[in-house]
Order: C-alpha cells, then sequence, then structure tokens
C-alpha cells in the first residue's frame, strides 16, 4: 500500500478459513482458505488514486498478485500517459504482466491465465484459463460457508440458478467435494465466469479444454520448486487469542 497525492491504495484478501467462531464467511462462494475453490482464492481489491484517469468502475478481468511489480515499475519508467513505446524495465523471466492498461481501463487485462498452485507432496494442482478453472486432484474442503443468519440448507438452495433448476448432471449445490465413502474426480473442470460458486461441474461436457490446460498444467509443472512446507504450530490457532489471527511467537 502507498499513500500521497499519487499514491495508489489496495486492499486485498483471500478467503477465511472454513472454521467456526472467527467472524467471517466466504459465502456464496465456495470453500475457503487453504483450498483452491473460488472462497479461498478469489479477493477483491480497491484502488484510489488521482492518477486514475476514471473513478466509480468495476473491473472483474483476472489480474494476479504478481502483476504488481511489473505494473508499478511500469508507472515508475514510462509514466501513466498511454505510451506504446515505452516497454518498462526488463524484468526478467517472472509470472507478473504489467496491467496499468487495465487499471487504467485503456485496455482489456494482459493476463489470460493464472496458476493457483501445484503441490508435489499433497498431489494436487489448480490451473486458471480464461473463464476455465481446472482442478487436479484434491482441490481442499468444497463447502459452502453460510452467513450465520442463515442455515446450510436454505443457503445451498439459494445457489442454484433459477434459469437452470439442475445445476450439474455430477454435482448439486447440496453436494460436498467429496460424497461419503467416495473419492472425488480426479479432475474437476468448472466455467468460474458464468458459475462463481462453482455449482456445476463440466469436465466430461468439454474434453478438449481439459486436455489443453492438462498440457498447460505440465508445463507449469515442469518448471516448479520443489516445496518445503513445515508443519502447523498449535500455538497459533486463533482459538487461543478470541478468535483473531494474531503473532504467537515472541521476538526479539
Amino acid at each position: 500500500q502507498s499513500s500521497g497525492s499519487s499514491g495508489i491504495n489496495a486492499e486485498y484478501g483471500n478467503g477465511g478459513p472454513l472454521a467456526k467462531n472467527i467472524g467471517q464467511t466466504n459465502y456464496p462462494l465456495r470453500g475457503g482458505k487453504y483450498s483452491y475453490w473460488e472462497g479461498g482464492i478469489r479477493s477483491a481489491s480497491f484502488l484510489h488514486s488521482p492518477l486514475l484517469p476514471t473513478g466509480g468502475t468495476i473491473n472483474q478481468e483476472l489480474f494476479h498478485v504478481t502483476d504488481w511489480l511489473p505494473t508499478l515499475t511500469h508507472i515508475a519508467h514510462c509514466g501513466i500517459e498511454e505510451n506504446p513505446g515505452c516497454t518498462g524495465p526488463d524484468l526478467g523471466d517472472i509470472d507478473g504482466v504489467n496491467q496499468w492498461p487495465a487499471v487504467a481501463g485503456l485496455s482489456p487485462s494482459n493476463r489470460t491465465e493464472f496458476l493457483v498452485n501445484i503441490d508435489q507432496k499433497l498431489g494436487n494442482a489448480a490451473l486458471r484459463m480464461g473463464p476455465w478453472k481446472l482442478f487436479e486432484g484434491p482441490p481442499g474442503d468444497g463447502r459452502w460457508s453460510p452467513p450465520y443468519n442463515l442455515d446450510e440448507e436454505q443457503s445451498t438452495d439459494d445457489l442454484t440458478p433459477s434459469d437452470d433448476p439442475t445445476p450439474s448432471d455430477d454435482v448439486t449445490p447440496s453436494q460436498e467435494n467429496e460424497v461419503e465413502g467416495e473419492e472425488a474426480p480426479k479432475i474437476q473442470l468448472f466455467d468460474v465466469e458464468s458459475d462463481p460458486c462453482e455449482t456445476r461441474e463440466v469436465s466430461k461436457k468439454n474434453p478438449e479444454v481439459v486436455k489443453e490446460m492438462l498440457e498447460r498444467l505440465e508445463y507449469h509443472k515442469s518448471r516448479a520448486v520443489w516445496p518445503i512446507n513445515r508443519g502447523t504450530d498449535p500455538a497459533s490457532n486463533p482459538e487461543n487469542f478470541r478468535g483473531a489471527w494474531t503473532p504467537w511467537l515472541e521476538t526479539c
């Protein structure tokens, strides 16, 4: 975050965990923190600056946190005016892309995909390409967490699209990611532009999309670094701090 006469202020955060008594809900999005569902990875951002040519606009195109570095360095190098001849500094082979034209409303987003994650230890991965999101392996807890004034039956009924009373041949909103006694499908596909609540699994209806995205996942896997996950510390549980996320280790 930055402030001042030329500052851009951004507020964003991913979904909260599916746990009780911590004062959050991701509804109507599915899942939460530590999962690949929209409730765990989709975030809302707010930008305010006199540098922006227009205000009061909403942009729902793809934008990843890694895009901030090339976007801000482009502004610092090339300024805020449209300048096709200026490409900004060479940052090497990075994941982010310059999004200033999209932020300024000059052109669509420069991003068409992003890798949600690859976890070799857990054996899962997820990728977003255009409107599609593909899961390979278990994507994490896929429950909906209704607001406190809604019960689970009411909240899942609300997720059923009014123009399509049967959300899917395979999945209904009342089902969780895994049916008791059965494992979730290894490959799952969702159109998260038309179905952001991920109620309709459509991999069987779009085999070519699945094939293309699996090939793209293999490319990312070939470049991935093995994770060095550390175990969780029970002392960090928010239940130890009246539901608040807070530092729990003594500092020097």
